[in-house]
């Protein structure tokens, strides 16, 4: 579906080019972002009560993004947009349970390290209630998050039954759906009315939706000494959208000179 989606967007781009020609605007975008509040609410309650870490919830990680817009007409543009992020967990911790907590396996110093690798692509539709220099405005975008995960541990060699070892815990690819709702602020700084080009600055704030899910944790038991509850080796949801903050830059790109009052919004 989502790929019917950007295919449709993308006709909707080239007939709107082909019959308006050149008096039609295109906007490029490229923004840094900070998102906050990536969810995995049962893969960290068992990270912590099973594998004994202290992490609450992966770090908040600073992203990119860039996109291209095409109006459709004073109010409407569609475009393609596409990002990059990392968000991580990284720390070292004894493994030591303490009652009423069940321990899985004897006292080691471990450390974790999971990165989670995010690169959301979009196909969006952004609406502008008013044409002027200073705007508000808000979106949607449909569109794929191609994610990978890479877990390893470096644990303290022991000898006591049910030890674990060092070694890579999970590493694979995970392709999810994603949603993305925004809304903002377009600023367009002063120039000439003739100018073939405008600039200007964005802020907004959105959300998004991209659940990866996988069985990350199925490679960590095998030399625990009891037996484990059968939700370890299912699949646990990471999504690492969230809310997120963007501010960047645009530059709009007349392809025929606008001679009347400026009033475009970026």
């Amino acid at each position: 579906m989502p790929a019917r989606i950007i295919a449709w967007l993308l006709t909707i781009v080239a007939t709107t080019n082909a019959q308006y020609g050149e008096g039609s605007n295109v906007r490029f975008e490229a923004s840094v972002n900070w998102t906050l509040g990536i969810q995995a609410p049962e893969f960290i309650a068992d990270y912590q009560s099973v594998l004994g870490g202290t992490a609450s919830s992966f770090g908040i990680p600073i992203g990119a993004r860039a996109s291209i817009n095409q109006y459709l007409n004073d109010n409407v543009s569609v475009g393609l947009s596409g990002g990059f992020f990392r968000a991580s967990i990284r720390e070292t911790y004894n493994y030591d349970p303490q009652p009423p907590a069940e321990r899985y396996a004897p006292t080691q110093n471990v450390t974790q390290s999971i990165v989670v690798t995010a690169i959301p692509s979009f196909a969006t539709i952004d609406f502008y209630p008013v044409k002027r220099q200073f705007t508000g405005f808000f979106g949607v975008g449909l569109g794929l998050l191609f994610g990978d995960v890479l877990w390893t541990e470096e644990i303290q060699t022991s000898r006591l039954p049910g030890a674990r070892t060092s070694g890579k815990r999970y590493a694979g690819s995970v392709l999810a759906p994603a949603v993305k709702l925004r809304t903002g602020v377009s600023l367009g700084f002063d120039g000439p009315v003739d100018a073939r080009t405008a600039t200007g600055i964005r802020v907004e704030v959105g959300y998004t939706v991209a659940p990866m899910q996988r069985a990350f944790m199925e490679g960590q038991f095998d030399s625990f000494a009891i037996a484990l509850p059968e939700r370890l080796l299912g699949e646990y949801v990471i999504d690492p959208g969230g809310v997120s903050i963007e501010i960047g830059i645009c530059l709009l790109l007349r392809q025929r000179p606008n001679t009347a009052k400026r009033t475009d919004r970026m």
